[in-house]
Parts: structure tokens; sequence; C-alpha cells
């Protein structure tokens, strides 16, 4: 991870809302050691990178979401300086975000407040 590995916040785009993700990638051109770090990362799906002319093929794996934080935190002790700092920055934005399943709920509570129940049970969007 010192060498190849990347620890970044993604951040994704889905019907004009932005939802922001930890991400662990490893990339370089030795397939046999990004497959053997995706297996120690619990991702067995090696990808080949877009080809450069005169290059070697490069490969990557990566693990996103709550997985990736998790491996983050106990990674990081035996993390050097720079990738620690990496680490502490990713973590600290994904831990100030209001959990999955909270802001579910509370989307599903908004968007039930803006719904009128008619006589007959169906439902009728508030003006």
């Amino acid at each position: 991870m010192e060498g190849e590995g990347s620890f970044l916040m993604c951040r994704c785009r889905v019907g004009g809302k932005v939802y922001r993700y930890p991400k662990i990638v490893v990339g370089m051109t030795d397939r046999d050691v990004v497959e053997r770090a995706g297996r120690l990362l619990g991702n067995n799906k090696t990808y080949p990178m877009p080809k450069q002319p005169r290059r070697k093929q490069a490969w990557r794996v990566a693990v996103t979401g709550w997985k990736a934080a998790e491996l983050m935190r106990s990674m990081r002790p035996w993390l050097g300086e720079r990738r620690r700092e990496a680490v502490d920055a990713v973590l600290a934005e994904y831990d100030a975000q209001e959990p999955t399943q909270a802001r579910r709920k509370r989307a599903c509570s908004e968007a039930a407040a803006l719904r009128e129940r008619r006589a007959d049970g169906t439902f009728k969007a508030a003006s």
C-alpha cells in the first residue's frame, strides 16, 4: 500500500445528488501482485487499466465504501506518515457524513410529509 496504493474519498453524482465514499486502490503492472492485494483486501476482481502506447499493461483492484473505511482503520498503524495523513483525511470526512440508514430514513420521512392521503387511501402530492 505504501508504494502503489491510494486512499481517497470519491464523489459520485446520481440523479442530481452527490455521494461521497472512501476508496482504496492498488494499481501496477505486476498482475500477480495486484491480484494478491485484491485477495488481502477482500476483492478478487482485478481490472486492466487503459493501455498506454509503448508501456506495459497495468492492472488495478479497488475496495469502496464502509469496507474501505474499515480497512483504512485497521491498516493505519502500519502506514507511513504521508499515507496515514491521507487515511485520516478520508476517515474524517467519511465519519462526518450522516450514516446511510439514517439518511434513507430521513429522506423517506421528508417525502411522506410532502404527501397528502386522500379519502380513498391513495396519496396526492401536497401543493
